[in-house]
């Protein structure tokens, strides 16, 4: 069965390389009489001929049109003989035309006409094999000068010389049937100008037919590249389609040089929507649309590579894909393999993280970046896949405080540039992969700290507000339970009645900012001051002993004294009296702030500038 089948393709595929010559010859025959048309309609224009431009152009139709015919009926022949020899003899009729169309046009008279007969010897050296462009040559000068003959009695009588009579009497009685043309006024031919202007012709078209061999080694190579197209059903499918087939993501397989198609994969077909038949004589960019033409070009020179996300576009559906090709060399030809690795959905879910604002990484187990986002990138510097965290200190740092997130500190958050973070882990195991890892993202809380300050904070002094303060002593009370000391104090700001009075209100807001800063200056990160309202203020000194506290009071009572607040430029002194409680096991809220008050009710009735403890 697969013999017969193979014989059965075989002259289908050898007739497929003749049929491709022969309709180029016959779409060059009719350029090249549509080029002579034009170039004696432009004598004819400029009077340099006296012609009947009426019955050559009637003429050269008649002739195309059957030419076209003969060309359309010559298509249906299956036997390769018989459509060489079609081929030959359309060859050798067209040579005969252009002898006749040469009488119509002058003749003799118009030797330049001469140069259209060297295009039919081109063609025949370019486009057939064998001895075509010579007998194409010999046709021609053998044509021309049988008119030449006809026209000129001169010539006739050369013949009677070369006792060649009988010639010399059919040119005579053909001379009788040629219709009479122009030429040009007051013009004689002499003997010996028109046996020059044969010779030349002769050797002229002889020397073209030499030439047109090379010419025909370039026909070669595309007859070759034809055949193997023909033959890759059965030849080359080892080699090629059976790779191709294969294939799951579309891929072509093309001629390097001039980018013509040659075989695709049966994804290709299903996903740009394309036929096996719309392959025929087309490249690659005749069936692809991308939007960066010219890149996928300038790539497609390197001996191999990838073009990461190109954008292309089937029947208006926009679509994006990793190009990878690489060149490869079958039987003298050089061929390019093209694939598309889809990646639309990749790259829309790429684009849409790194429009998000968090800045997103996944950092494999052995400390490896495998990706980072626009915002993690833009915020730790340029960052690459399987780039070592160690070589980023910023981020490798934030990585290493893990056990600082973990803190019982109020502000639980990591300032990155001047910038709040919030840091969020998930270590899980993607498919594939052996070990586990992590995937961080960052999250700009700087929204939302200046909404929670303006929701928790004294907005003249920037201490917190009493709500927080009590949510706050609640949670730590619960923590000192757990083991850990906590103390409360109050202060109540002596003399603040007459600052406001003498001073005004912007002294008093002066003495209230002065005092929260260099209360400030005195507590740790994890203590919290409080604003409860006018001039009284909380500290909750976290995980903290009574005894800490009561040297961090004297330290702020030595500083208000000694450098006081500022106001119109003069420092002055400040004095407050404090109320200190050390929380004990069985203290609630209620019974620690009781103690609290008691303590600054000790110390006020003991005089100002006081401080009291409830141990």
């Amino acid at each position: 069965m697969k013999p017969a089948a193979a014989a059965l393709r075989a002259p289908v595929d050898s007739l497929l390389p003749l049929l491709e010559r022969k309709r180029l010859i016959d779409g060059a025959w009719v350029v090249c009489l549509g080029v002579v048309l034009a170039a004696v309609s432009t004598t004819w224009f400029l009077h340099a001929l006296e012609i009947d431009l009426v019955t050559v152009a009637t003429c050269v139709f008649v002739y195309v049109v059957a030419h076209l015919a003969s060309a359309a009926a010559t298509d249906r022949l299956q036997s390769t003989a018989g459509l060489s020899l079609a081929i030959r003899v359309m060859l050798l009729a067209g040579v005969a035309f252009l002898a006749c169309l040469w009488h119509l046009v002058g003749g003799l008279q118009n030797p330049l006409f001469l140069a259209a007969f060297t295009l039919p010897v081109i063609m025949s050296g370019m486009m057939m094999t064998g001895a075509q462009a010579l007998l194409t040559a010999l046709t021609s000068i053998i044509a021309v000068t049988g008119i030449a003959t006809m026209e000129s009695a001169d010539l006739r009588w050369y013949l009677m010389q070369f006792h060649l009579s009988r010639l010399s009497q059919l040119a005579a009685v053909g001379s009788s049937f040629l219709p009479e043309v122009g030429g040009v006024d007051g013009s004689t031919l002499t003997p010996t100008y028109e046996f020059t202007l044969l010779v030349m012709f002769a050797a002229i078209q002889g020397t073209v037919a030499f030439l047109s061999r090379p010419l025909a080694l370039v026909l070669v190579r595309v007859n070759s590249r034809l055949e193997v197209s023909g033959k890759l059903l059965s030849e080359v499918q080892g080699l090629f389609h059976a790779v191709l087939r294969a294939e799951p993501e579309p891929a072509v397989i093309m001629y390097a040089d001039s980018g013509q198609l040659v075989q695709a994969s049966d994804s290709f077909f299903k996903r740009m929507f394309v036929r096996p038949s719309d392959l025929i004589g087309r490249g690659l960019f005749d069936i692809v649309t991308f939007d960066d033409r010219e890149r996928v070009i300038a790539g497609l020179k390197a001996p191999s590579g990838e073009l990461p996300f190109c954008v292309y576009r089937v029947q208006n559906e926009r679509r994006i894909a990793n190009v990878s090709f690489h060149r490869t060399q079958h039987e003298g030809l050089q061929y390019l393999y093209v694939g598309f690795q889809e990646v639309t959905e990749l790259y829309h879910l790429k684009s849409a993280f790194d429009a998000v604002d968090d800045a997103l990484m996944v950092i494999e187990a052995d400390s490896r970046l495998h990706y980072s986002n626009q915002a993690a990138r833009a915020l730790f510097g340029e960052l690459h896949f399987g780039q070592e965290i160690a070589s980023v200190p910023t981020l490798r740092s934030l990585l290493d405080a893990e056990a600082d997130l973990r803190d019982e500190a109020e502000e639980r958050y990591r300032v990155i540039n001047d910038q709040p973070y919030d840091i969020h882990r998930l270590i899980t195991q993607l498919p594939g992969e052996t070990a586990p890892c992590t995937i961080v993202w960052l999250h700009s809380i700087a929204k939302e700290r200046a909404l929670f300050d303006q929701a928790v904070r004294d907005p003249l002094t920037g201490a917190y507000n009493r709500r927080y303060f009590n949510d706050a002593l609640a949670r730590h009370v619960g923590t000192h339970a757990a083991g850990r000391s906590l103390a409360c104090a109050y202060f109540d700001l002596d003399n603040f009645k007459p600052i406001n009075d003498q001073l005004g209100h912007a002294a008093g807001d002066a003495a209230l900012m002065g005092f929260v800063k260099t209360v400030k200056g005195q507590l740790r990160a994890v203590d919290i001051l409080a604003r409860l309202g006018g001039d009284e203020f909380a500290v909750l000194f976290v995980n903290c002993d009574v005894d800490v506290a009561e040297t961090a009071i004297g330290r702020i009572r030595a500083l208000l004294t000694t450098e006081g607040w500022a106001f119109e430029g003069v420092n002055r002194p400040l004095g407050f009296s404090a109320g200190l409680a050390a929380c004990r096991p069985d203290d609630t809220v209620a019974s620690l702030l009781e103690r609290t008050d008691k303590a600054v009710y000790v110390a006020k009735a003991a005089g100002k500038g006081r401080s009291a403890t409830e141990r």
